[in-house]
């Protein structure tokens, strides 16, 4: 049976050219919306966001496609925005972590409204030192479906310090108990996973912690569900 990981280093070379032809349609895709606002006078008042929802992976640890893996080939995603010339303002990289999450609270910043209460994440920020004020030392990710019996349910803590976690919850294959544990610093690939690791178990627990601590309250009652994720 065909796995991934069976794939030659020139089938996944053509892979990836193929995806960079898909990116290629992308780009000329938003180079038409950018020319139409420009012809038509609209785009020094329009903010410009461009992003995904997931990355894919692309022969990353003989695998293909993408699933429930915490890791950057899906997680670390393009996070461009554009503000409007009317905004006037400097640009700028930031550097701290910044999420979706931040998305909905950012909208409304821009078109000068306040946001519902049920917005998570902060108004993400145009400068480093504004990103320095709201104190971002981590972004989350959160991976829950079910497919009948099986079922995968995963919490992520990306660190600016440089670590990320991920906790495997209770679901048909893992116990509750095990998890991933890099220091992307040291080990950018995610090769060495230290969540067992003596010398380090004083770090697991510390951003285990953190990570729970983090989260929002679950729903109540829970939703019924109408999809697999």
């Amino acid at each position: 049976d065909f796995v991934p990981a069976s794939l030659t280093p020139d089938q996944i070379r053509e892979i990836n050219a193929y995806t960079h032809i898909e990116n290629e349609l992308i780009d000329d895709a938003v180079g038409r919306v950018v020319a139409w606002l420009t012809t038509n006078n609209l785009i020094d008042q329009t903010d410009i966001f461009f992003t995904t929802d997931h990355g894919e992976l692309q022969g990353d640890f003989g695998l293909m496609f993408k699933g429930p893996y915490h890791v950057d080939a899906l997680m670390r995603l393009p996070m461009i925005w554009q503000p409007a010339k009317k905004a006037n303002l400097t640009p700028a990289t930031i550097q701290a972590p910044v999420g979706h999450v931040d998305l909905a609270k950012t909208f409304c910043q821009i078109a000068g409204i306040a946001p519902p209460d049920y917005c998570e994440g902060a108004s993400m920020p145009t400068t480093n030192d504004e990103a320095n004020a709201q104190d971002r030392q981590f972004q989350l990710t959160e991976w829950d479906s079910e497919h009948g019996p099986i079922d995968m349910h995963l919490k992520s803590l990306c660190h600016k310090d440089g670590w990320l976690i991920t906790c495997y919850e209770p679901s048909h294959l893992y116990d509750g108990s095990e998890g991933e544990l890099y220091n992307l610093n040291d080990d950018p690939d995610q090769i060495a996973n230290l969540w067992d690791h003596p010398k380090h178990r004083e770090t697991q627990q510390e951003l285990k912690n953190l990570l729970y601590e983090s989260l929002p309250e679950p729903r109540s009652p829970k939703l019924a569900r109408v999809a697999p994720v």
